[in-house]
């Protein structure tokens, strides 16, 4: 992480040691309850709303809390407003070199997208592919008129299997970078059970090993994934750990807030 503290965190700069230091005490506070329950740790994490309302916090922005391109919407002086896409996320692993977002479930979209352009997915990965990317990158330009793109970027908390350990990771939002048409090989895999195939997938080289970047399970509600290589990254931070608050259940939380007016 660098030293400027100039400017704003996420569309200037990385977050400084006190901004991280409040998303991680903010996310801390899901674990009292509030959370998600994980049955396989059996306790309370933040989820992706939380991660959401905890990086508007930081950062001195709101939250949309709804499907829109961005998650959180940050006000500049003088300027437009820049955009962060926050995407909670398992740490993949060290091998793949690579993060991780899930981008869409957009399924009916893409399959407008295809039509239009008179492209079948299953046969055609070829075409498919750029057809996807340009669609997800239509949905950020159409709110240039309302938010910076130049400074809007996608965060991600990224965690290990066990949710001990939590990162943030920063990317740009161009994602058109490697060339969808000429420096990404689409292919389909997969089977849908029925003789068909269930995804469109598109593949890079990251020096010697062939790295899968996209992959559009259309099948199964237009779940579009993508697995950036860390080093695409503007900034990562150093790994964190979550603080563990009182656990109290929602009885005990109505008691301590409303003494006077609980029922006995």
């Amino acid at each position: 992480m660098g030293d400027d503290v100039s400017g704003q965190p996420i569309k200037d700069r990385p977050m400084t040691p006190e901004e991280l230091e409040r998303m991680r005490l903010i996310l801390s506070t899901f674990r009292d309850g509030s959370g998600q329950f994980l049955k396989k740790i059996r306790a309370y994490m933040p989820d992706f709303l939380d991660f959401e309302r905890a990086t508007a916090e930081v950062c001195g922005g709101t939250t949309s809390e709804d499907k829109g391109v961005f998650d959180v919407s940050v006000p500049v002086l003088g300027g437009l407003s820049f955009g962060i896409s926050c995407k909670m996320s398992t740490e993949q692993g060290a091998k793949y070199n690579s993060s991780f977002m899930e981008l869409s479930n957009a399924h009916k979209k893409f399959e407008d997208a295809f039509a239009r352009n008179g492209v079948n997915w299953r046969t055609q990965p070829d075409l498919a592919g750029p057809i996807i990317v340009d669609l997800v990158m239509s949905w950020h330009e159409a709110c240039a008129g309302y938010y910076d793109l130049d400074s809007s970027r996608y965060l991600v908390l990224s965690h290990d299997t066990h949710w001990t350990n939590f990162r943030l990771l920063c990317f740009g939002l161009d994602l058109a970078d490697p060339d969808p048409r000429t420096q990404v090989e689409w292919v389909n895999e997969g089977s849908d059970g029925n003789g068909g195939v269930s995804t469109v997938c598109g593949y890079i080289w990251d020096g010697d090993r062939r790295h899968r970047l996209w992959q559009l399970y259309q099948n199964s509600g237009g779940q579009l994934k993508y697995y950036p290589l860390l080093d695409w990254a503007e900034w990562v931070t150093d790994w964190f750990e979550l603080e563990l608050p009182p656990v109290r259940n929602l009885r005990q939380k109505a008691q301590e807030y409303f003494p006077d007016m609980w029922p006995e």
